[in-house]
């Protein structure tokens, strides 16, 4: 009798289907956490789903609430390792979007879903991972930095100390004010063309280059003093390890 008053409304029947006897949607709750882009490191996730069923049957609404949940923790964490901590704020909106276009997860026992997630993360690791973002920056500047010092040493060796004369005119141009240093700083540029030397791979040019200085030095002394300077300069460079230059002596002049 009270059902039939309850259908009874200005005198119509009010059918058994409609959302005047529906009962309240449900809200489960549960959390897990989600892998992240950044390796080693997770998002604390909390979901909130609100369902409203069709079918009465506990055991089963049960059984949807666990492979709905099931299906949600899978899609989540699909798209969650696609963004690094930070970006927690995009990684929600994604999740959200990818979980709407759902529907109801193929569960027929239910009427409609939706779900909400808010994702957090652990302020440790998120000051870990924007140091590990700082120094990844950082690292790339000094490789610039460091690229652009060696192209300069490589230009250095290629115009300046290839040639004695010509370092020494390069020294001069940058200390005009310093004409008396030219002799002091010309045997230490002579050091640095000797140590270009020695790096380069084609040796032959270089040494052509150079053979002529030791010859018009060589050419001014006796036979015994050239003999002790050409000894000399081989025990010099075998003790700085340029034995390459060592043996390019002992094949140009043979009795050294």
């Amino acid at each position: 009798m009270v059902i039939r008053l309850l259908r009874r409304r200005v005198g119509k029947e009010i059918p058994s289907w409609s959302i005047a006897f529906r009962e309240p949607a449900e809200t489960h709750t549960f959390e897990v956490r989600l892998p992240s882009l950044t390796a080693g490191m997770w998002f604390d996730a909390v979901f909130e789903a609100t369902v409203s069923w069709l079918s009465p049957d506990r055991a089963r609404r049960v059984r949807s609430l666990a492979r709905i949940e099931r299906e949600v923790i899978q899609a989540a964490s699909h798209y969650s390792a696609g963004y690094v901590l930070g970006d927690k704020g995009r990684a929600e909106a994604d999740i959200a979007c990818a979980l709407i276009e759902r529907g109801v997860f193929g569960q027929q026992a239910v009427r409609e879903i939706a779900v909400a997630v808010k994702l957090s993360a652990d302020p440790e690791d998120l000051a870990l991972e924007r140091e590990r973002e700082r120094l990844g920056h950082r690292a790339e500047v000094y490789r610039a930095q460091h690229t652009a010092c060696m192209e300069r040493v490589a230009e250095l060796r290629r115009d300046v100390l290839s040639d004695p004369v010509i370092a020494r005119v390069w020294w001069f141009e940058q200390h005009r004010d310093r004409l008396g240093e030219v002799g002091r700083a010309g045997e230490a540029l002579d050091l640095m063309v000797t140590a270009a030397d020695a790096a380069d791979t084609g040796g032959g040019e270089r040494s052509a280059a150079i053979d002529p200085i030791l010859d018009a030095f060589l050419a001014e002394a006796q036979d015994y003093e050239r003999d002790a300077i050409l000894k000399t300069l081989v025990q010099m460079l075998e003790n700085f390890d340029h034995q390459d230059l060592a043996d390019r002596l002992r094949e140009r002049w043979p009795n050294t």
